[in-house]
């Protein structure tokens, strides 16, 4: 894994916001990357709240260990997840970097977007939510909003809302 991204290698991003849970996106990306030869970009999403949370948290056991954690360790947190995760899924199938995007929910799907368009990315994975009691898939904001402003392939796998 490297956090760099080469413009020169066809590339695919992944949007991951519980990597614990988004296992079967990572697969869905990890299938088509190892058999197209592509490059993958995993994008850890994080609303500023979470992140606040998570900078609170560290904060709080920074005092305990009498030490202290920044923006950055945090930062580093959600990418070491995310790491974690497209490791498992990926191993040495697939090259892959990882980046943390830090966007309220309405901002998401424009973040993906535009880092999508920044590596050079034609297909783009990301988890929708199923919000129908009788089953038809209803996407999300994000994902609808994803769907019709992406110049490019868009996989999208769901989950119970």
């Amino acid at each position: 894994m490297t956090d760099t991204t080469d413009r020169t290698t066809a590339q695919a991003l992944v949007a991951v916001e519980r990597p614990e849970s988004d296992a079967d996106l990572l697969e869905r990306a990890r299938a088509f990357a190892a058999g197209a030869d592509r490059r993958v970009v995993v994008v850890a999403l994080a609303t500023p709240d979470e992140f606040e949370e998570l900078s609170a948290t560290l904060e709080t056991i920074g005092r305990t260990e009498h030490t202290s954690y920044t923006a950055s360790d945090a930062e580093a947190g959600i990418a070491g997840d995310a790491a974690d995760a497209a490791a498992a899924v990926f191993g040495d199938a697939v090259d892959y970097g990882v980046r943390v995007a830090v966007a309220p929910e309405a901002e998401q799907a424009e973040t993906l977007v535009d880092i999508a368009d920044e590596v050079g990315a034609d297909h783009v994975f990301v988890r929708g939510a199923r919000r129908s009691p009788t089953g038809k898939a209803v996407f999300g904001d994000r994902t609808q909003e994803l769907l019709l402003n992406f110049d490019g392939f868009v996989t999208v796998t769901t989950v119970e809302a």
